[in-house]
């Protein structure tokens, strides 16, 4: 059985990796290109409301990769929507 923990662990830490570098990309050409027109505020804020929450249930569950994984992701999705909307009010 502490196999099987170890091995999700493992799977949650991968995960989380995963899909936290999925957001670099975004802000390396958004602070490149100074431009976000084309992506949406709306998913952004979904993303950073689901992301929170998911903190606030590892909380409750006491899950640090849950925890951890999810409160970057919400740090990471709150300053693209920052440079979304310093980016579009520079470019209206």
């Amino acid at each position: 059985m502490e196999d099987f923990v170890y091995f999700a662990d493992v799977i949650g830490i991968i995960a989380g990796t995963l899909v936290l570098s999925s957001f670099i990309p975004q802000l390396h050409k958004a602070y490149k290109t100074k431009r976000m027109s084309d992506v949406s505020i709306y998913l952004m804020g979904l993303i950073a409301s689901g992301m929170f929450l998911w903190v606030v249930y590892g909380i409750i569950r006491k899950d640090p990769i849950i925890i951890v994984t999810n409160a970057s992701g919400f740090i990471l999705n709150i300053i693209l929507m920052i440079l979304k909307l310093r980016y579009d009010k520079q470019h209206q």
